[in-house]
């Protein structure tokens, strides 16, 4: 069953995407600011590199045994980066003409991205999916630079009805656009 909550005008829930080619870069700061936060951290060129940079992420560079890490947002949103998410981030499915590379380095960047990151939009939950348990599933975008252009990553997060389990950042994408 999908939860909505009163008075919240939710857009549709495959629009996620398209949305984001509404966002510019005064949506997040100055042009100087942008340019700053969309500035990887971390560069990596393949799968495996993006797979070490997330476990150093949760691991505290392999200093710290644990499962996941918490991340926190600029506007306060706690989640949870799980190891057992790592697969999904680093194969998540992209537009047409966005190189895999670039997920990969939405990956490997994942902690800067989420720190940075706005949630313009709510969106309602898929209908044709299995949404028992879950309570929301926010969408998030940060700026990253890749290839010379400043691109939107959008971020998933999970969030349950169950206040036992923490919500977990689900998903990334690079969107094809250019933010202005």
């Amino acid at each position: 069953m999908a939860y909505y909550m009163e008075g919240v005008n939710r857009e549709p829930w495959d629009s996620s995407s398209e949305k984001a080619k509404e966002l510019k870069i005064s949506d997040f700061g100055t042009l100087e600011e942008v340019r700053e936060m969309a500035n990887p951290i971390r560069q990596v060129k393949s799968r495996l590199e993006a797979e070490k940079a997330l476990e150093n992420i949760i691991s505290s560079n392999g200093t710290v045994k644990r499962s996941a890490v918490e991340l926190k947002s600029k506007k306060g949103l706690s989640v949870f980066l799980r190891r057992s998410s790592i697969g999904k981030l680093i194969s998540g499915i992209q537009e047409k003409g966005i190189p895999k590379e670039a997920l990969w380095q939405a990956a490997a960047n994942i902690d800067k991205l989420f720190v940075f990151s706005i949630e313009p939009w709510e969106f309602a939950l898929n209908p044709n999916k299995n949404n028992v348990g879950l309570k929301n599933r926010r969408i998030l975008y940060a700026p990253m630079e890749y290839a010379e252009r400043i691109l939107p990553v959008k971020l998933t997060v999970k969030e349950y009805f169950d206040p036992q389990v923490a919500d977990k950042l689900y998903s990334i994408e690079v969107i094809d656009f250019d933010l202005k």
